[in-house]
């Protein structure tokens, strides 16, 4: 028996066995895919209360974050917050976002990523934890995007 677990009337507390049945690998592989969301959503709510206190802005709910990314316009104005000088506000592509609203996403919206991706270069976040435009524009990676910030 291994320390820390307590028997009761000849089965370990709070097993699967003690409770009648033994979990599948689907069941377990379930509740590890649960858990990772859950850990990913908490990660993105984290990033949406620094990106709201950088930018002093309102950003939309945590739900629709992620269609909100990728514009860019968070992450310009964020590289603007980090380093003014590289990333002017004037440089910013639909700074309201009226555009994105109402035509959907620009080819030109990719520069808002790259200004963002250029002021974490600049202030010396290293390579290993860049996103790529792609993996936002495309939403090919957006958890690698939410990490970084």
């Amino acid at each position: 028996m291994s320390v820390g677990l307590v028997q009761v009337g000849g089965q370990v507390a709070g097993s699967a066995m003690a409770r009648g049945r033994v979990k599948s690998g689907a069941d377990m592989d379930s509740e590890r895919r649960e858990g990772m969301a859950y850990e990913y959503l908490c990660h993105l709510e984290e990033a949406k209360n620094w990106i709201q206190e950088c930018i002093k802005e309102e950003l939309p709910a945590t739900t629709e974050l992620e269609e909100n990314f990728r514009n860019g316009v968070y992450f310009a104005k964020v590289g603007h917050f980090c380093a003014p000088k590289v990333v002017p506000q004037r440089k910013i592509f639909d700074v309201d976002q009226g555009r994105w609203q109402s035509n959907g996403l620009h080819f030109k919206h990719t520069d808002n990523i790259n200004y963002f991706l250029t002021a974490l270069r600049e202030i010396g976040l290293p390579e290993i934890f860049l996103p790529e435009t792609t993996d936002i524009y495309d939403r090919k990676n957006m958890p690698r995007a939410v990490f970084c910030i």
